[in-house]
């Protein structure tokens, strides 16, 4: 049985996870990482377009959250996470140290 996608990490074996070399394994947690990432970052950019074309009203949802819980099976309350993760936040500028010495003087 192959429990070990090569997908993930061209270069390791497909073998059980505990026959892999030390190598193929720490491979497969760096790019599964880099992986879970990407897939990550489109989620959030779906979500938002969603909300910014208001896809729910337009396909009968309540809201959102409503659509997402329905459409992949998840919890009103983790779609109200993702649609909060997705909610372009305003960028909170970090006060130089200079800044703030020059601003006490």
């Amino acid at each position: 049985m192959n429990t070990h996608s090569t997908a993930l990490a061209p270069h390791a074996p497909a073998r059980r996870w505990s026959e892999l070399a030390d190598v193929d394994l720490l491979r497969t947690l760096v790019e599964t990482e880099r992986h879970r990432r990407r897939l990550g970052a489109a989620m959030v950019a779906a979500v938002a377009e969603a909300e910014r074309r208001g896809l729910a009203a337009d396909t009968g949802y309540r809201d959102t959250a409503e659509l997402l819980s329905d459409l992949l099976r998840i919890s009103t309350s983790e779609a109200h996470r993702r649609i909060e993760c997705s909610a372009p936040r305003a960028r909170r500028r970090s006060r130089k140290p200079w800044r703030a010495l020059a601003a006490v003087s």
